[in-house]
């Protein structure tokens, strides 16, 4: 497999990190156009074709972990409905912070417009 040059995988970290194309360019003093190359190169390179499966591709390089989802669909709809199972629970803890938080203030008004 052809490996990425230090100066395009710098680039390809940058923009999977989520940099924009304007930003890399002023953080490594280079033109726009000279960004979008290095990040075209990397693209064909790696064969992805967003900064998503960038993201993913580079992190799998990186750790040595493969994040694939090449499950069957009844998996997928399975891990699916644990995020969201874990989503609706994480909001519903912080429901709770922010009305216990909203009754100590209010208590704490109580107190000090009776003192």
């Amino acid at each position: 497999m052809k490996e990425l040059t230090p100066e395009c995988e710098i680039t390809a970290r940058l923009y999977a990190q989520g940099y924009e194309k304007k930003e890399i360019a002023r953080i490594k003093s280079r033109a726009v156009s000279t960004i979008n190359n290095q990040l075209q190169k990397a693209f064909e390179i790696l064969h992805v074709r967003n900064g998503r499966e960038l993201a993913m591709m580079l992190f799998e390089r990186i750790s040595g972990i493969r994040l694939s989802m090449d499950f069957s669909p009844e998996v997928r709809s399975f891990v699916a409905g644990c995020f969201l199972m874990i989503f609706c629970l994480s909001l519903f803890e912080d429901n709770q912070q922010d009305m216990r938080r909203m009754r100590r203030i209010r208590i704490e008004y109580r107190i000090r417009r009776t003192s």
